[in-house]
């Protein structure tokens, strides 16, 4: 039997309002009056779509910083986000000349109120991102590397994955992009603005969504299994597609999402980050989340004698089809679009095996 396992962002759906609710929140980092309250600009809970277009393409450097995340591997919003931030927040404190010895970098309105009216510099994410050739595995190394260099860390936690400050970035990107009532009914001591109305029912389709159920017909009717392994939160997955009609397709167990990362990252004995370029979100799916297979999923090994497709649109799907030593369909509806086609060349993708969109994935399939 052959089972394809399809990603989310860029394959479905479109990245771009996830991108915009990346960037939304590194803004609102450094100009809520709750963190940093920088005064160049003023912190608002709606934006029109021209303001949020002028915010993105000054902290993104019109999408080149995106870009070069996408092309490094990394595939976790909350991660481009929060390193973006990162790098921001320390070149601020470098060029305020303030002793932080004594202080909690991880209380930005302690550090607000220091750095008074510091002005940004967006321009030092690409130069930090452009001073090494940094993959997914390295990028927090460097991070903390970097922090060193210039004297910014206090404590060993600061600046990794999962430090206080990455849970923060984490939260402000769920509040904006689920909307400050559903960010209510969780159970977090972290603090919610209110009234963010959310982008959750702002999805865009990458193809018509009546040709997509019918493809996902035909693979079922072909005795083809179907999953989803994606970087999004499952809520965030989970409620476009079933608002669509496209849910009932997919076996619960056929779903892996960052909340099942997360979850089996905090596992006693794990000590690995397990988002993609890891394929462990592709071999949970596989797995059907059984437990007899954690391990394997962990360890990044495919042992099913399945014929498996994986159908994505960026560098870390492909890495993760190459650990899984399964076939990789890339989808040319990424961030890039074509533009992406000579570095899967140059990894050793198939011509063939780069597709206009989803549609085109079932042909593909055997």
């Amino acid at each position: 039997m052959s089972v394809v396992i399809f990603d989310v962002d860029g394959v479905f759906l479109s990245e771009e309002r996830c991108f915009d609710v990346a960037a939304l929140s590194v803004h609102e980092l450094l100009f809520n009056p709750r963190y940093l309250n920088l005064t160049q600009e003023k912190f608002k809970t709606s934006y029109t779509d021209e303001e949020i277009a002028e915010i993105r393409n000054k902290i993104f450097l019109d999408d080149k910083v995106l870009s070069r995340y996408k092309e490094m591997g990394l595939n976790s919003n909350w991660d481009m986000l929060y390193i973006s931030f990162s790098i921001i927040y320390i070149n601020l404190l470098k060029d305020s000349g303030i002793n932080i010895s004594n202080v909690n970098i991880n209380n930005l309105y302690e550090m607000g109120e220091m750095l008074g009216d510091a002005e940004p510099d967006y321009g030092k994410v690409l130069e930090f991102l452009d001073g090494d050739e940094y993959t997914k595995e390295t990028i927090y190394e460097g991070l903390v590397n970097y922090a060193t260099s210039l004297k910014f860390l206090n404590e060993k936690d600061d600046f990794k994955t999962n430090s206080k400050l990455w849970q923060l970035g984490q939260h402000i990107y769920q509040e904006w992009y689920l909307g400050s009532e559903r960010m209510k009914m969780k159970d977090s001591e972290l603090p919610i603005e209110g009234d963010k109305e959310g982008f959750l029912h702002q999805e865009e389709w990458l193809a018509p969504v009546d040709k997509i159920e019918t493809m996902l017909k035909n693979l079922l009717d072909a005795d083809k299994t179907i999953g989803i392994a994606t970087g999004r939160s499952r809520e965030e997955t989970l409620i476009p597609f079933e608002a669509a009609g496209l849910l009932k397709y997919f076996e619960d167990q056929r779903i892996s999402t960052a909340s099942e990362v997360k979850e089996a990252e905090a596992r006693e004995g794990v000590d690995r980050q397990l988002s993609k370029p890891h394929p462990y979100s592709y071999l949970w799916t596989l797995y059907e989340h059984n437990e007899e297979y954690f391990t394997e999923s962990v360890k990044g090994d495919n042992v099913s004698e399945e014929k498996v497709y994986v159908v994505g649109d960026s560098v870390a799907d492909y890495f993760c089809s190459e650990k899984m030593e399964v076939e990789f369909i890339g989808t040319l509806t990424g961030l890039t679009g074509d533009d992406i086609i000579p570095t899967f060349t140059d990894l050793g993708v198939s011509r063939d095996n780069l597709v206009p969109d989803v549609l085109h994935v079932e042909s593909m399939v055997k």
